[in-house]
């Protein structure tokens, strides 16, 4: 266990640097445990206006959970993170909630160099400017595929149920990781959340194939607190509507 606790701090201390000179492309699994029949009947339990119709329809899409795969590119201490292209069913695409969980259409990018850390949210042509998460690193640690991986906990998160695990390994000394999930000594291998996760099916490291990151679209920068009130306020006006 020393030996791992100095191993992590040798890499804490120096992940910087070695990010600006390491590439690779990751692919991540993401998945979700099917919503259960009984679950899914108490969402509708208490319902006051009763909708057949609209009822089948969303619990289609409840129990519409496939993986999916997402990818991180990463190259001179700037990373992309983005989901595959939408599933379609004889040309129709259809809605994966896992999908919407991965990240949907929206890409994340990051640069260590310029502190630049930006979520583009495609619907409204947005740039949210993002802050890193703060976690808390524990002595725990187990290999997984064949990567040693120290456990982090995300400490702002005020949901017990929801609060995200990640294990990140500092044997690939870069902070980036899927989604929001970033910021340590060490490529996250591993994010485990209630019934989801996603985990790094393949790694390929310096690839001789040059990568070339795709670039987030244009749009106006808006700051993550911002953000959560424009969220807040659709909400509180769709609740207006239904009282």
């Amino acid at each position: 266990m020393k030996k791992q606790i100095i191993l992590l701090f040798i890499v804490f201390t120096n992940t910087i640097i070695y990010s600006q000179t390491i590439s690779g492309k990751v692919t991540y699994v993401a998945s979700m445990t099917p919503i259960s029949d009984k679950k899914i009947d108490s969402l509708f339990l208490n319902r006051k206006v009763k909708n057949p119709k609209m009822d089948k329809w969303a619990r289609s899409i409840y129990k519409n959970t496939p993986n999916v795969n997402a990818y991180l590119d990463f190259i001179n201490g700037e990373s992309i993170y983005y989901v595959e292209d939408k599933m379609q069913v004889e040309g129709k695409s259809t809605f994966n909630m896992n999908r919407i969980f991965a990240g949907g259409d929206n890409k994340v990018y990051k640069n260590t160099s310029t502190k630049e850390y930006l979520k583009e949210y495609v619907r409204e042509n947005l740039l949210i400017e993002k802050k890193e998460k703060k976690w808390k690193i524990t002595q725990e640690s187990k290999q997984i595929g064949g990567y040693l991986c120290f456990k982090a906990i995300d400490i702002e998160s005020t949901n017990t149920m929801m609060k995200p695990v990640v294990w990140f390994t500092p044997q690939i000394p870069v902070s980036f990781g899927p989604l929001e999930y970033n910021g340590l000594p060490g490529l996250v291998i591993l994010v485990e959340m209630y019934n989801r996760t996603i985990s790094a099916s393949k790694i390929i490291l310096n690839p001789k194939e040059k990568i070339i990151l795709k670039k987030l679209i244009k749009g106006e920068r808006i700051t993550e607190q911002a953000f959560k009130e424009i969220t807040k306020s659709f909400f509180d006006s769709l609740k207006k509507k239904r009282q």
